[in-house]
């Protein structure tokens, strides 16, 4: 499992932990690289609003084209929060994609069952 499977049978290589190792620490590292890149972008339901997160979901930018200031108040801050929903959807898409080239093996959905039931046994 992620890439740290011994092989069956025959003379054991005593050292490919190891190695498997420093490639597991190579690829994590790049995918820190990536990570930092990651920027997620989406638009409300009427397209006036467009927003983009960075990985961690933190808001980097929200705009409003000339239509948007024509809608209500309302209306306006719901296209916002749907606008965020959206790039916070796709920051976490592009995270998913970069984790598993980084690691082989890696199931976000299973990794976040497995950490909410980490949760809940602690809680």
């Amino acid at each position: 499992m992620y890439g740290f499977d011994q092989a069956a049978g025959g003379e054991r290589d005593v050292d490919a932990p190891a190695r498997q190792g420093d490639r597991f620490v190579a690829r994590f590292e790049a995918a820190q690289d990536d990570l930092g890149k990651v920027v997620g972008t989406g638009k409300g339901p009427s397209k006036h609003v467009t927003a983009s997160v960075d990985q961690e979901g933190r808001v980097l930018d929200v705009t409003f084209d000339a239509r948007a200031m024509r809608l209500a108040s309302k209306d306006l801050a719901d296209e916002v929060l749907a606008a965020i929903g959206e790039a916070v959807a796709d920051a976490e898409r592009q995270t998913n994609e970069v984790l598993r080239e980084a690691i082989p093996g890696y199931d976000p959905v299973a990794a976040r069952a497995e950490l909410e039931r980490a949760l809940a046994d602690w809680a």
